[in-house]
């Protein structure tokens, strides 16, 4: 903000457009996906327009999503980063129509960027968007 001084707006008619200063670069052609070539990732939830979502209830100790409750850092229950790298592996499988022991995965450079905290419920949905079969 020091460099430039403060634009007043409405900027006048006579200001010059920048359009011109700016070149596209069309030599790479990029295929557009139709609607048939989409497939939602079945779940172990709801799934449906393209989403799959997964529903996780960690609330009852039957639950079979109950051992999210123990991994808690700084008195939070945390979601542990290995919990988005086994969802993405059976959403990977189920996209192949196979299970995860017949869907070898190596994965890497992996960032999680932010921790996700367990609502006090115990109960989440994860969602995932399309995915090109």
């Amino acid at each position: 903000m020091a460099l430039y001084p403060a634009v007043q707006l409405p900027v006048a008619s006579s200001t010059p457009f920048l359009s011109h200063l700016v070149h596209w670069d069309h030599s790479m052609t990029w295929p557009i996906p139709a609607k048939h070539e989409y497939r939602a990732v079945q779940g172990r939830g709801r799934s449906g327009s393209g989403i799959s979502c997964v529903e996780v209830d960690a609330s009852s100790p039957d639950s079979e999503d109950a051992y999210l409750n123990g991994h808690v850092i700084d008195g939070r229950v945390i979601l542990p980063g290995t919990f988005y790298l086994v969802l993405a592996w059976k959403q990977l499988a189920n996209m192949h129509g196979l299970s995860c022991e017949q869907t070898p995965v190596c994965f890497e450079d992996v960032n999680i960027v932010r921790a996700t905290i367990l609502p006090p419920s115990g109960k989440f949905v994860v969602c995932t968007l399309l995915f090109l079969v």
